[in-house]
């Protein structure tokens, strides 16, 4: 009987251990997501709170100053000279903001995913995305009150591949609406849909007016997604 009873107490204690573990193990997640999401609402106050400091030096002229203490509960606080701009970044796991998503608050942008730039190279004649694998070039046609004739093998110009450090081998983009010669030039304008820098992605939204009988007004969208190594052609009728 004392074997029993011995044999018993250790099953027990064995039960109660992995309960423990399994509760622990299941409320942790929980945890790291709640102090990441009280992380990101901290800094993003920061953030808010930080630039009405800055409108309010502006605003002041030369000599006027403040002085701002910063405590970040977690992540990397970097200033870009080449945009301006100051940014905020933390990786995480927890669905704090959906992917690809953002938000503005004034001139606070907060999103995730916010690795591509959209801007237009007049020199180049060119509506540029960008992200951390590519570089598209999209040729800059026209606009809404000053269209132009095209061809739309003309649109997409070159593409650089970062990974590989090389162009790509393009010979031809053609769109058409079903195959027809008469859908492939008319006029129109192509533009940017957002342009600026830390976007969930970059679209250019081309517009052209045809002679093709059952389809004379379409436009076509090439977006660039934050991480992406490829772009997507979408066409709809407008």
């Amino acid at each position: 009987m004392k074997g029993l009873a011995i044999t018993t107490e250790v099953i027990f204690l064995a039960i109660t251990v992995t309960l423990v573990f399994l509760v622990y193990s299941m409320a942790t997640p929980v945890i790291k997501s709640m102090q990441d999401a009280s992380v990101f609402e901290q800094t993003k106050s920061m953030m808010l709170d930080l630039d009405e400091k800055i409108q309010e030096v502006a605003s002041e002229g030369k000599g006027s100053k403040r002085t701002i203490y910063i405590n970040l509960g977690g992540g990397e606080l970097l200033l870009d000279s080449d945009t301006d701009s100051i940014k905020w970044t933390m990786e995480t796991s927890s669905m704090i903001v959906s992917p690809r998503s953002y938000q503005r608050m004034g001139n606070l942008m907060v999103g995730a995913n916010l690795d591509t730039s959209a801007y237009t190279n007049s020199t180049q004649g060119a509506h540029i995305l960008e992200n951390q694998h590519l570089v598209v070039y999209l040729k800059n046609i026209g606009n809404s009150s000053s269209p132009e004739a095209y061809n739309t093998s003309e649109l997409l110009m070159k593409v650089y591949n970062k990974d590989l450090d090389a162009w790509m081998d393009l010979e031809r983009l053609e769109i058409s609406i079903d195959g027809s010669p008469d859908s492939m030039y008319g006029t129109g304008y192509t533009e940017l849909a957002d342009e600026g820098y830390n976007l969930p992605r970059g679209m250019v939204n081309a517009y052209i007016n045809t002679s093709y009988v059952y389809l004379n007004n379409y436009s076509i969208t090439f977006t660039l997604e934050s991480g992406a190594d490829f772009i997507t052609i979408e066409a709809e009728e407008f």
